[in-house]
């Protein structure tokens, strides 16, 4: 391995190496540039509006299918050398997007992808948390959501910008050699040391075996250990509908350029990065499932004030709603991962960061279903003219944001009517070293 030239205390070093694991990690976030192009791919490709939910949905099924056996993989085989592997496919996968001739194979392209994005996804936050000491694990995973979170905030503006000089294609190709960039900064950064080597054969062991079965009595033993993670499910869920179709809304009612839809969802993942880096400070007067419990309360109000708001066509309002959600989102997520990292084994932290991401791609997946199919029905407007503005779009919008919006306080209450019944105990499994 190349030793770099310059001599950089431990700090800016680990700093320096969340950085490069995060530019390899922000192919995912930066993959929010497609929701821009939503309106281009169906018009290249003269495709009804309904089939663009297989662009989001065969992705992040993809991943979701993969992520906790790619985690448990990287636990066995190393975190750092799998992480790898997922930025060569990324390369590929992403090549191969840009180059689809038709249809069929830009979904073949994105399952590839996917299944890169699975490997990158759950090997990544292992690796940052790895870096830092345990007592810090907070800390590395806030400063690792909000370099996720800035990726967010330049995919839409960066995606409107291509879409408008290159048209759809370039919001994959300019990742490509975001990618190649980071498989170089590896090559050059020291952190191996800082990772638990894999000492372990490859058949399944007495201790893998164990490991599995703390995660299941986790599961089958903590009732807010479930909650929790199902109500990651339902804020995935309800806050999907805000990127699907969003972008839908403002060019056809509206009439906005793609650049300033760009803009406006790049406020959203301003606030998902305003979220994250606020997780270490209130951890130290709150706890992480209040922290978690107060970003699902804001992102569900705010989804409520973007269903108000389209009635009145208050783009003001709008704004504001889109910031807040992204802020409580980006609370929900740090916390969530610190509930989730803290209470597995340290040797099955790629399984964590593997169930972590499921419950993302359970959400992601089920909304990009069930909101057009939503909209649809309470809308008069026919499948293949979403394009066309009239009362009767704005009408299954809003009906879509009002269901998102009361979704997520539904389950908040049952959740908290489940733990009164039970009344159970966290459980936190000790670490093991």
């Amino acid at each position: 391995m190349i030793q770099p030239k310059l001599k950089i205390g431990t700090n800016r070093l680990n700093n320096f190496a969340v950085f490069v694991i995060g530019l390899g990690v922000s192919l995912v976030p930066l993959d929010f540039s497609v929701n821009v192009a939503f309106p281009a791919i169906t018009n290249a490709f003269s495709l009804p509006t309904q089939s663009i939910r297989w662009i989001p949905f065969s992705y992040v099924l993809t991943y979701g299918l993969l992520v906790i056996g790619s985690g448990a993989l990287g636990d066995r085989l190393g975190h750092l050398h799998i992480f790898r592997a997922g930025l060569v496919l990324a390369i590929f996968a992403l090549s191969m997007c840009a180059l689809a001739p038709n249809y069929n194979l830009l979904i073949a392209a994105r399952i590839v992808q996917g299944i890169s994005a699975a490997i990158i996804l759950s090997c990544a936050p292992a690796i940052v948390t790895f870096l830092y000491a345990e007592s810090e694990r907070t800390k590395a995973l806030s400063i690792y959501g909000s370099k996720t979170a800035a990726a967010g905030i330049a995919a839409p503006l960066i995606g409107g910008f291509l879409i408008a000089w290159v048209d759809w294609s370039g919001v994959f190709w300019f990742r490509v050699p975001i990618a190649i960039l980071s498989l170089m900064l590896l090559q050059i950064l020291i952190i191996k040391e800082k990772i638990p080597a894999p000492d372990r054969p490859l058949s399944i062991t007495a201790s893998d075996q164990l490991n599995f079965q703390l995660i299941v009595e986790t599961f089958k033993k903590d009732h807010r250990f479930i909650g929790v993670n199902a109500l990651s499910a339902v804020i995935q869920f309800s806050s999907f509908s805000l990127p699907l179709l969003i972008p839908y809304y403002l060019t056809n009612t509206e009439r906005w350029g793609i650049e300033k839809i760009g803009f406006l969802l790049s406020t959203w993942a301003l606030g998902t990065l305003l979220g994250s880096l606020s997780v270490d400070q209130l951890t130290r007067k709150l706890s992480t499932h209040f922290i978690a419990n107060m970003g699902a309360w804001l992102s569900a109000i705010s989804l409520l004030i973007i269903a108000l708001c389209t009635t009145n066509i208050n783009l003001d309002f709008i704004f504001l709603a889109v910031i807040i959600q992204g802020f409580g989102l980006g609370l929900f997520q740090v916390s969530y991962s610190d509930i989730v990292i803290k209470s597995l084994p340290l040797k099955a932290r790629g399984i964590a960061g593997g169930i972590t991401v499921m419950t993302r791609t359970v959400g992601v997946a089920i909304g990009s279903l069930v909101w057009l199919w939503i909209f649809d029905q309470n809308s008069s407007t026919p499948k293949e003219s979403l394009s066309i503005a009239n009362s009767e779009f704005t009408q299954g919008f809003q009906m879509v944001f009002l269901i998102a919006a009361g979704v997520i306080p539904f389950f908040l209450v049952f959740q908290y009517l489940v733990n009164q019944i039970f009344d159970p105990k966290p459980v936190v499994q000790k670490t093991e070293i």
